[in-house]
């Protein structure tokens, strides 16, 4: 069985002070971006990944060689990058919502028409990408344990898409160096969700009857 772990990066200077951070912002973590991720890392057993893929913007690159600690190779995969906001990239959301409250679902999120007014990227583009990505790795892992590093859009549109969600309003955003495992059916290529948001001191390896996953 396939064992996958989704992490999202720490907390960027963008984060804290709630602004747009898709794939048109690059800053590297901020002091407690660092500090989120390095607790993490102190709870999560590297050991027991087999290998790690990550966005290629810093503040991914960073936090998976945080969590690595040299102990494997960070594989970069541009499919892996966050949605493209285009001219909203950076700009304070509070702005945004005032102004075009209709791109914004009752939980504050973007909807998925959001690209009706902006030049950013679809959510089935990011999904076309992500999915790409995914059935490549399915392909290639049977019987393995990996860990991606990306986003909070990315990794809440896999999810979505993976599980059959119908509405992206369904899932929310996961926080900063959290955590969602994932696991893969070697035969239907079914997939599980384990848990979903799970932040560090905490318990990320579950044991079950086929051992520890």
């Amino acid at each position: 069985m396939l064992n996958v772990f989704i992490v999202r990066h720490g907390q960027t200077d963008t984060n804290k002070v709630a602004a747009i951070n898709g794939s048109g912002t690059d800053l590297p973590l901020n002091k407690l971006g660092k500090q989120q991720v390095e607790t993490l890392r102190d709870s999560f057993d590297i050991n027991k990944i087999d290998y790690i893929y990550a966005s290629p913007l810093t503040r991914a690159r960073q936090t998976a060689e945080i969590l690595a600690q040299g102990k494997l190779e960070v594989n970069v995969d541009e499919r892996l990058k966050e949605i493209y906001f285009g001219n909203w990239d950076g700009q304070s959301i509070e702005e945004i919502q005032e102004k075009y409250p209709q791109a914004f679902d009752e939980l504050g999120y973007f909807k998925e028409n959001y690209v009706d007014y902006c030049t950013g990227e679809s959510y089935q583009h990011l999904a076309d990408r992500l999915m790409d990505f995914w059935h490549e790795l399915v392909n290639n892992h049977e019987h393995e344990s990996v860990l991606l590093v990306c986003h909070g859009i990315a990794s809440r549109t896999l999810v979505q898409t993976l599980l059959g969600i119908p509405s992206m309003t369904e899932i929310s955003l996961i926080q900063n160096a959290a955590v969602i495992n994932l696991t893969v059916d070697d035969q239907t290529k079914k997939v599980f969700l384990r848990y979903y948001n799970r932040i560090a001191p905490g318990k990320f390896f579950i044991e079950d009857k086929h051992g520890t996953a």
